[in-house]
C-alpha cells in the first residue's frame, strides 16, 4: 500500500483553499453583527435611561393654557398616578383652622405609611439642592396664582439634598403623616427617602454637535434680527439659501399648542409666557409646526432642538401673520445626530466614516484572498 507523503509537505505547500474560502464569511458576519450592535446600543442605553426609575405622568394644561409654566399640571385621570398617593385623595380633607375637622378615612388610611407620590416642588430654601420643599399637583400656584389651600400641597423633608427641578414633575418616596399644624403652614408633610424626576424624557443634546453629526445646518436667529431691522426689510442672503432645506433649529419652547395643527414656538430668549424673561418678536423667535402632537416637547421641557424643512417668506407684509420663516413637518431632537454629551445621551461609538473604512478594509482583504496561490512542491 502506497504511504501518504501529504504530512510529510512543508505547510507551505499545503493549498490554502478550505480555509480561505471560509474566514470572508465568518469575518462578514462578525462585521455585520459589530455595525448593527454599534447602531443598536445607543438606543437600548438611551431607553434605560428614561426608564430609570421614571414611571409615566400624564399632565395637563391648566385652564386649557399651553403658555406659560404656571399652568402644568400632574392629569391624575390618566394611569400615570395609579398606586400612588393622589392629591385627588388629600383634597378630600377640607381643613379649616378655624373650625378643625376630623381626617377623613381615605386620607388617615395612609397615614404612617410608606407612599409615593408625584408633583411639582415649591422651594422653601434657596439653591439648586433643597432637604425642604412643597410637592403640588400644578405649577400654577409656583408664581402668580393663590396661595394653594391645606389640602392641595405636601411639606416634604428630605433626609439628604436633592436637584430641584423647576419645571419637571418629581417622584417623591418617603413616609406620609396627615399631620396638621396650620400654624406652620400644613396639615401634611413626608419624611422624604428619595426624589427623582418623573416621565420618560430625552437627553438633552449638543445642538452644533447633533447638526454637525447629521450633516444638517444650525438656523441662527441672528438671521431673523437682520430682517427685521428698521428699514427696508430684507431676507438675508444665507436664510434665503435655507428655503426648502432641512435645518436643525435650538432654542427655548415658549407656547405648544397641541392643535392641530400641533405648533411650538422656538425662541432664542427665555420667557415663562407671563412677565418673566424677555417676550418673543419676530426678531427673536420661530414658529415650528410639528409632524403630530407626538412630537411636541414634554410640558416641562423648557429648551431643546427640532429639525424640519424651513420654509422663508418673501413677503413682509405676511411676517405679523406667520412669521418670517417657518419650521415645517419637524420632529423632536435631531434623527441621525448625537443625543448628546453624556454617557445615556452619547450617539454610536462608531461614526459612519469608521465603518466605512471598516468595510473597505474587509473588501480589501477579501480580494487579497482571492488572489491565486501558488504551491511550491518540495524538492527531493
Amino acid at each position: 500500500m502506497p504511504r501518504d507523503n501529504s504530512s510529510d509537505l512543508p505547510a507551505d505547500s499545503v493549498s490554502p483553499e478550505p480555509r480561505r474560502r471560509r474566514w470572508p464569511w465568518f469575518g462578514g458576519v462578525a462585521l455585520a453583527v459589530a455595525i448593527a450592535a454599534n447602531h443598536l446600543e445607543p438606543q437600548v442605553r438611551r431607553q434605560r435611561s428614561q426608564n430609570a426609575g421614571a414611571p409615566t405622568v400624564a399632565l395637563r394644561a391648566e385652564g386649557g393654557v399651553l403658555a406659560g409654566h404656571n399652568t402644568i399640571g400632574i392629569d391624575e385621570a390618566g394611569d400615570g398616578t395609579g398606586g400612588f398617593l393622589r392629591f385627588a385623595t388629600l383634597a378630600e380633607w377640607d381643613f379649616d383652622p378655624k373650625a378643625p375637622s376630623p381626617c377623613p378615612p381615605a386620607v388617615a388610611a395612609w397615614s404612617g405609611r410608606e407612599a409615593a407620590c408625584v408633583g411639582f416642588m415649591y422651594p422653601l430654601e434657596p439653591g439648586t439642592q433643597l432637604k425642604t420643599f412643597c410637592l403640588l399637583r400644578t405649577t400654577q400656584t409656583c408664581c402668580y396664582g393663590p396661595r394653594p389651600q391645606y389640602n392641595q400641597y405636601l411639606l416634604v423633608e428630605m433626609r439628604a439634598p436633592v436637584k430641584f427641578e423647576r419645571l419637571r414633575p418629581v417622584l417623591v418616596h418617603g413616609r406620609f403623616f396627615a399631620d396638621p399644624q396650620p400654624n406652620q403652614g400644613f396639615i401634611y408633610r413626608l419624611e422624604g427617602t428619595s426624589c427623582a424626576p418623573a416621565g420618560a424624557d430625552e437627553p438633552d443634546a449638543d445642538p452644533a454637535e447633533s447638526a454637525r453629526a447629521a450633516g444638517l445646518p444650525l438656523f441662527d436667529f441672528a438671521w431673523l434680527a437682520a430682517a427685521a431691522q428698521r428699514g427696508e426689510p430684507t431676507i438675508p442672503a444665507d436664510l434665503a439659501a435655507l428655503d426648502g432645506e432641512r435645518v436643525v433649529v435650538a432654542g427655548y419652547f415658549l407656547d405648544r399648542s397641541e392643535g392641530p395643527p400641533a405648533r411650538v414656538l422656538l425662541g432664542r430668549d427665555w420667557w415663562d409666557g407671563v412677565s418673566q424673561g424677555t417676550r418673543p418678536t419676530l426678531a427673536t423667535a420661530l414658529p415650528v409646526s410639528a409632524r403630530d402632537a407626538g412630537q411636541l416637547p414634554a410640558l416641562w421641557k423648557e429648551r431643546g432642538c427640532m429639525t424640519g424643512v424651513l420654509h422663508v417668506e418673501c413677503d413682509p407684509q405676511r411676517w405679523s401673520e406667520q412669521g418670517i420663516a417657518v419650521l415645517q413637518d419637524a420632529v423632536r431632537g435631531v434623527p441621525g445626530g448625537l443625543l448628546g454629551r453624556r454617557g445615556a445621551g452619547r450617539g454610536p461609538l462608531l461614526q459612519p466614516w469608521h465603518e466605512g473604512l471598516l468595510l473597505a478594509g474587509f473588501a480589501y482583504l477579501v480580494l487579497r484572498s482571492r488572489q491565486r496561490v501558488v504551491v511550491t512542491p518540495p524538492s527531493p
